[in-house]
């Protein structure tokens, strides 16, 4: 059948024990009217008995629903009656998902089996979907409409993913079993339900972007809403959070909403990354004990490829490949709740460098300085030096060299200093190097190195 709303989840945990136990849940709802049943206005022509053929999952629900809304004659209701129909008594189909994007060691659990998540899977609702460390899944079932997100050390299970056929109306409850999970759920019509729940916790929401967390050793649910409104409930307490506001619930109940913190600002966040690792710093914001930064190959999140979390303002990561990537970073309050989220940024990674060294020289006036280029690409070498602690004034400046070695002779004891540097070329994308394109230059150069001379 053709979905009305996607679901994108990107996932990193461990998985933990062959099966799922979900403790009991707090049920909570957009709107309380349509917790238990689904209403219909009946129309010229309408019989419980061809209601019943249509959307019931049989005849025998119909004495239910007559009972339940105290009609004593079946067949003439009259139109423009409003009825109660308990969801347990509906027709519905399956909200299948697809996978997107997967990334590392992705698990999916469903139907008593174990699969590597692959491209193009189709995910049912039950299915339980676990990422080893450093590794990332997303899936959607079409539309853009619905959004989750779930970083490293996260497990999700989808209890229920469902369309009625009696409105085609929407019916989802997503449990946070560990980590976090990042929501953009979509706009509802009157009867449908959207539930993302912890085993501490539910939020029930209406057109809105909020994050959902669940830290088992603490036994802390978190929520954190960034646009709209949600409902919170703990046992028997519940609370409407408005965007800007976190709350956090334990074993003892529902906490008081707390103000999020601010967006980080990342320094010079669009400058072109060319070291052997690709560092962010991070401006530091009142009240943070932590900062979670997240890379993505997109622009919206979905193919996340790295995440740290940093106890300070600076940042790290291994292993990026060249690329063009996207950036983010938000704060982490005492309370473990996570702040707003920086805007998404832009950024290049290419990686260039140049290690220097002196080799063997056959010439005994001569010096053999070598060095060798890191990155991809083609690229030139250049080569400097100068007396110590005279850096303006340079000896030797040569660019443009193609080899990786050079001779230098003649030179006076002292005591000097050079470096040699690469230089990358980088046709714009979609054309070839040549005149009139216009290229981006990068320029690194290597540290430098201390040259003693002697008679």
């Amino acid at each position: 059948m053709a979905l009305r709303a996607s679901f994108n989840f990107i996932a990193a945990a461990t998985l933990v024990g062959a099966s799922l136990s979900v403790p009991a849940q707090a049920r909570a709802q957009a709107n309380s009217g349509t917790q238990d049943t689904i209403s219909y206005t009946m129309e010229a022509g309408d019989t419980l008995y061809a209601l019943a053929g249509k959307y019931f999952t049989s005849n025998a629900a119909i004495s239910q629903v007559q009972k339940l809304n105290r009609i004593r004659n079946a067949r003439a209701i009259p139109v423009g009656s409003v009825l109660k129909v308990p969801r347990k008594l509906l027709k519905s189909d399956p909200v299948l998902l697809n996978v997107r994007f997967s990334r590392g060691d992705v698990t999916i659990r469903q139907g008593g089996t174990v699969r590597n998540a692959e491209q193009g899977m189709q995910v049912r609702p039950g299915a339980i979907i676990t990422t080893g460390a450093r590794a990332f899944i997303s899936l959607s079932g079409g539309g853009g409409q619905t959004r989750v997100a779930l970083p490293s050390n996260s497990r999700v299970q989808i209890k229920r993913a469902l369309r009625y056929r009696l409105g085609d109306r929407l019916d989802v409850d997503l449990r946070v079993l560990r980590g976090r999970g990042e929501i953009t759920a979509p706009k509802l019509r009157e009867g449908e339900r959207f539930n993302t729940g912890t085993p501490l916790a539910v939020t029930a929401v209406r057109g809105t972007e909020f994050r959902v967390g669940y830290e088992e050793e603490g036994s802390l649910a978190l929520t954190e809403v960034v646009e709209g409104l949600v409902e919170v409930s703990a046992g028997d307490a519940a609370s409407n959070i408005p965007a800007g506001l976190g709350v956090a619930s334990d074993a003892s109940g529902l906490g008081d909403p707390e103000k999020l913190l601010e967006a980080p600002e990342l320094v010079d966040p669009n400058e072109t990354q060319t070291g052997e690792l690709v560092t962010f710093a991070i401006e530091p914001v009142e009240g943070a004990v932590a900062y979670r930064t997240q890379i993505a190959s997109d622009q919206t999140f979905l193919a996340v490829i790295a995440e740290e979390v940093t106890t300070q303002p600076v940042v790290t990561f291994e292993g990026i490949e060249d690329a063009r990537l996207s950036v983010r970073s938000r704060a982490v309050a005492a309370s473990g709740l996570e702040g707003l989220e920086t805007p998404v940024q832009a950024f290049r990674r290419k990686r260039v460098g140049a290690a220097g060294g002196l080799a063997p020289s056959p010439f005994a006036d001569a010096f053999k300085f070598v060095w060798q280029p890191e990155g991809e690409g083609q690229s030139y070498a250049g080569f400097r030096m100068w007396e110590k602690g005279n850096p303006d004034v340079l000896l030797i400046d040569e660019a443009g060299l193609t080899n990786e070695g050079f001779y230098v002779s003649n030179l006076a004891p002292g005591d000097y200093q050079w470096q040699v540097s690469t230089f990358l070329i980088i046709p714009p994308e979609g054309e070839s190097e040549g005149e009139g394109a216009k290229s981006e230059v990068i320029k690194i150069w290597s540290d430098p190195v201390d040259l003693k001379v002697t008679d």
